[in-house]
């Protein structure tokens, strides 16, 4: 629900449609007897999921619904892989943005569910993916810290930042962490920000360079200093998005449990 909060307050403020997406798995069957059984199970669930999906839709058009934003809600109920849907909904339909929840709380199970879930969508869609902890804040954004690895990418990803922070008048840190400071980081972080102020003047914008041993570590103590509302991050074939993900389980999901992180996808400039 933290989840839906979020994407229903960024399609109002975009004046975008949203579409809450529930997918039913096909089940795995051996003989008829059971595929029968299986077919009335899921018809059931399939039932059960509309009232459910109708019920929020509802309550979501009642809470954001306004005159004249342009913001409209439906659902979709499917028997898929939700890694198939997303990217089928992405890559075809039109749909520019995936908001998910993760680490729900409960059983372990439910957590490595959640986590693999977002994990696997963020692997097969192209278009950015917000991830939101069930621990996540009201969604008033008010700062997005974008952690840079110094790419070429780094000026298509930061662009795609700004038209989220501009949906909130919110400031953009953009962030770079480097083991050590040393004379060649320095003047390397001074050339980068130099190269930001000319594409993004008059932007409410600023830059530092990050001492850690770890990314993770470093960027997580920037956001809780700097009381920031979501990181963004690069995912690339290789570093930094590779890093976070290679991880143990306990690490990967304590991170997500912290801060709401918007992943976006490189492109060749």
């Amino acid at each position: 629900m933290k989840a839906v909060d979020y994407a229903a307050t960024i399609a109002q403020r975009a004046g975008a449609r949203l579409t809450l997406l529930h997918v039913v798995h096909l089940p795995v069957v051996d003989t008829s007897e059971t595929a029968l059984i299986a077919s009335e199970l899921l018809q059931e669930q399939i039932r059960d999921a509309h009232e459910k999906m109708k019920d929020l839709q509802h309550r979501i058009e009642e809470k954001y619904s306004g005159s004249n934003n342009g913001f409209s809600c439906d659902y979709i109920i499917k028997e898929s892989l939700l890694t198939d849907i997303a990217e089928h909904l992405t890559s075809t339909e039109g749909y520019h943005m995936i908001v998910m929840g993760t680490t729900g709380g409960g059983s372990a199970l439910e957590e490595l569910l959640i986590g693999s879930n977002a994990e696997a969508v963020i692997e097969q869609v192209r278009c950015p993916v917000l991830t939101i902890p069930a621990t996540a804040n009201w969604p008033d954004i008010r700062k997005i810290i974008y952690a840079s690895d110094y790419v070429e990418e780094d000026k298509y990803a930061l662009q795609q930042v700004w038209e989220m922070a501009n949906l909130f008048d919110a400031t953009v840190d953009v962030i770079h962490v480097s083991r050590e400071a040393t004379p060649e980081s320095g003047a390397k972080a001074q050339q980068f920000w130099e190269e930001l102020q000319r594409l993004f003047p008059d932007s409410p914008m600023r830059f530092q360079e990050v001492v850690s041993r770890h990314r993770m570590d470093g960027i997580k103590a920037y956001y809780n200093e700097s009381e920031a509302s979501l990181v963004a991050i690069l995912r690339k074939d290789k570093g930094f998005f590779q890093e976070l993900f290679s991880r143990s389980l306990t690490e990967k999901m304590t991170y997500k449990a912290d801060v709401p992180l918007l992943v976006l996808h490189s492109r060749k400039l």
